[in-house]
């Protein structure tokens, strides 16, 4: 397995993904200074820690659970579509561990991604604060301790909701189906139950659609794997 994720790693454009991270990221942060200089988005969305960080986890989940139904696309889907797979399925591969391979990959990838966004989203709103002083209020210990819990609880929770996807892509091999179903889901997912909250607030949320990505995406291939060509 470690041996076919390293052959999928090396198809991939590693340097446009990063350079992709980096634009998310900038953008996330543009959108932080953006609301810096509105006084009423300032009044709503800068106002404590709290709002900050709920505001982070919008931006960051939203971002590369989308990014991850683009190389679920390049990496899966358009493959079938085009049955390029059937070269592949011609090696003396095991089928289901090479697709495992790439679907570990999307989700390792989403992990980290989420990950290094948080630290430095943050980093950079911490420092910007430090110069025009949004909240005044100092950040605890315990406030950076809890967060640090939440933040792998939802990135590993964004890890398998990233697969979701998969499902309705596979359906009739269709990209804008998979790139879609992401949309709608970040959409349902990020609704606003009140001002302060939304349905991804509760942990309990975040955590079941993450297991059920991954329930999915096992399904999917053991179905993938089955297919004539």
């Amino acid at each position: 397995m470690r041996s076919l994720i390293k052959l999928e790693m090396r198809k991939m454009n590693i340097g446009s993904m990063l350079l992709t991270f980096l634009y998310i990221n900038a953008g996330i942060i543009g959108s932080f200074l953006l609301f810096g200089l509105d006084e009423e988005a300032t009044a709503e969305f800068l106002t404590s820690y709290e709002s900050v960080f709920m505001l982070m986890e919008i931006f960051i989940v939203a971002a590369f659970v989308i990014y991850a139904s683009v190389l679920l696309s390049h990496m899966i889907i358009e493959e079938f579509r085009d049955k390029t797979i059937s070269v592949l399925f011609m090696y003396p591969i095991n089928r289901k561990k090479l697709l495992v391979a790439k679907v570990l990959i999307i989700s390792m990838l989403t992990f980290v991604f989420v990950i290094l966004s948080n630290i430095i989203v943050f980093g950079s709103f911490a420092f910007i604060n430090s110069t025009f002083h949004y909240i005044s209020e100092p950040i605890t210990q315990d406030m950076l301790t809890e967060r640090a819990f939440r933040t792998v609880l939802i990135a590993l929770s964004s890890a398998g909701m990233a697969l979701i996807p998969l499902f309705f892509g596979m359906r009739k091999y269709s990209v804008p189906a998979t790139i879609t179903s992401s949309i709608l889901i970040i959409a349902v997912i990020f609704s606003s139950t009140n001002s302060s909250t939304n349905l991804f607030s509760f942990i309990a949320i975040p955590i079941s659609l993450g297991i059920f990505g991954f329930l999915i995406a096992h399904l999917v291939i053991t179905k993938a794997v089955k297919a004539d060509f």
